[in-house]
């Protein structure tokens, strides 16, 4: 296990094992839900990863296949450091993990924007370092999962959306907004349309390489 960074490992439903279904089956969603993470056009992406077609899914109980999915994530959150990419686990659902895939680097980028890091430091996230804001993000989520506080929409800053358009989200509740896409849009629609539009052939043509047999370590930008 663990060499999916290195190899591409096929269709999950193909596999002989549960074991190999459920890491096949992370990398796609992997990839699906936080390719632009990937790609290195986003900072940050949240996604649940529940498995569904693995071999052997279909005799396995729930908490096997919860259990395995718990043990792929761990063992990628430390392969895909190697890469410049960290993996968080929020939340262990019965169903699979809510995880949180981010990139150091583009953390850091967020936090040298002034308006940015006076967003987040205003919403009481510790803006020392990347890692100590995602540190913060992670537990402000994880409470959140827990039904303990409200969602931080403050991460939209750290999912690589405008400042103008997360300080409206949080004022009116996306009331306001002109366009709606990705996210709520409070500034130039047209602007944000484009940027959608360009978002989406850059995940478009991640995902095309990684199902022509691509390994995830080698889509990473």
């Amino acid at each position: 296990m663990g060499q999916g960074m290195e190899v591409f490992l096929g269709d999950p439903s193909e596999a002989r094992t549960l074991e190999d279904g459920v890491e096949a089956e992370f990398l796609h969603c992997l990839v699906l839900q936080a390719g632009l993470v990937i790609s290195g056009d986003k900072p940050c992406a949240v996604f649940g990863f529940t498995p569904r077609a693995t071999a052997g899914s279909r005799t396995a109980s729930l908490s096997a296949v919860a259990s395995c999915a718990n043990h792929v994530v761990a063992v990628y959150e430390d392969k895909a450091s190697g890469y410049g990419v960290s993996l968080t686990v929020l939340a262990r659902r019965s169903c699979g993990p809510m995880v949180m895939a981010w990139r150091p680097e583009l953390v850091s980028s967020v936090l040298a924007d002034d308006e940015s890091r006076a967003l987040l430091a205003s919403a009481d996230i510790d803006v020392g370092s990347a890692d100590d804001a995602m540190r913060c993000m992670a537990r402000r989520l994880r409470s959140y999962f827990r039904g303990h506080a409200p969602f931080p929409h403050e991460l939209g800053v750290l999912l690589g959306y405008p400042v103008r358009d997360v300080r409206g989200f949080m004022r009116d509740g996306g009331r306001g907004a002109v366009a709606c896409g990705r996210w709520k849009v409070y500034g130039d629609p047209a602007a944000a349309e484009r940027r959608f539009a360009e978002l989406a052939r850059r995940e478009s043509a991640l995902r095309e390489r990684f199902c022509a047999g691509c390994p995830v370590g080698a889509l990473i930008a």
